[in-house]
């Protein structure tokens, strides 16, 4: 990498910016744009440094930086156009939030899938070899098999971490919310009905943890879509998640379509 590209990542990168480099793998073009050529792409989707020679080319590796960019995910890909071709290497550098998910069942499974769309950094922690496997999470960042709450002490939890705790058949939900309580984390949220909550909510009483704490978990966890499928119960809790990112209530956009939509679902009754 030239000096000069060399310094330009090197001062956005410490300034907290994101950033993509396109570095070309393979072309058949003559010139500026051979193996090794790089480009630089800002968080505005701006070429800020370098290029890979073909103009139309590079406004396609700039469009697929950008989709890059937003999933927060590396990727190789390949450029054509007419007799032009190319294969770049997308390398994505952009602050990816942390979401710790305690157990690895089928809607843990649901939630990482909508997870790694919207570009978190994802833990997974649980206690079951057989469902906490790299086949079941390809694209999580780490997958922790062991004690969970020995686990989740030595794992950095700051302001944007979010946590969801689901761990198999319950058992380890209050202990899990112990571990994490007094954390900086921004959403804890547990899966469970009325009834484990009520359970949970006294054991944990039970054990000293102030009320005030308490107030801090999500219990029972997700914006009321009204789903009930797994992958409904997912889409709930990701959009709770997202609802407290952003400081929104989770409602809708539109009174009238609302009231439009209560209006047709009681014709139907």
């Amino acid at each position: 990498m030239e000096p000069s590209l060399i310094n330009l990542v090197a001062d956005k990168l410490n300034c907290g910016k994101e950033i993509a480099i396109i570095t070309v793998i393979s072309s058949n073009l003559l010139q500026n744009g051979q193996p090794g050529a790089l480009m630089v792409v800002d968080q505005y989707g701006q070429v800020i440094g370098g290029g890979i020679g073909d103009k139309t080319l590079q406004e396609m590796a700039r469009f697929e930086t950008v989709k890059s960019m937003s999933t927060g995910i590396s990727r190789k890909i390949f450029l054509s156009h007419e007799d032009k071709q190319a294969e770049v290497f997308i390398n994505v550098f952009c602050h990816k939030e942390k979401l710790i998910i305690v157990g690895s069942g089928n809607l843990v499974l649901s939630i990482y899938q909508i997870a790694v769309n919207l570009g978190y950094r994802i833990i997974i922690i649980d206690n079951q070899p057989d469902t906490l496997t790299r086949e079941r999470f390809p694209l999580a960042d780490q997958l922790l098999l062991g004690d969970i709450v020995e686990l989740l002490g030595s794992t950095e939890i700051d302001a944007d971490t979010s946590i969801v705790i689901a761990s198999y058949h319950h058992e380890y939900d209050d202990v899990a919310i112990r571990a994490v309580i007094n954390t900086p984390a921004r959403y804890i949220g547990v899966l469970g009905n009325k009834r484990k909550v009520t359970a949970c909510f006294s054991k944990l009483n039970a054990m000293g943890i102030d009320e005030e704490l308490m107030n801090r978990v999500y219990i029972p966890i997700g914006l009321d879509l009204g789903g009930q499928k797994t992958s409904e119960i997912a889409l709930a809790v990701m959009a709770e998640i997202q609802a407290v990112k952003y400081g929104r209530k989770g409602g809708f956009h539109s009174i009238i379509h609302l009231e439009m939509g209560i209006a047709k679902r009681e014709e139907l009754f």
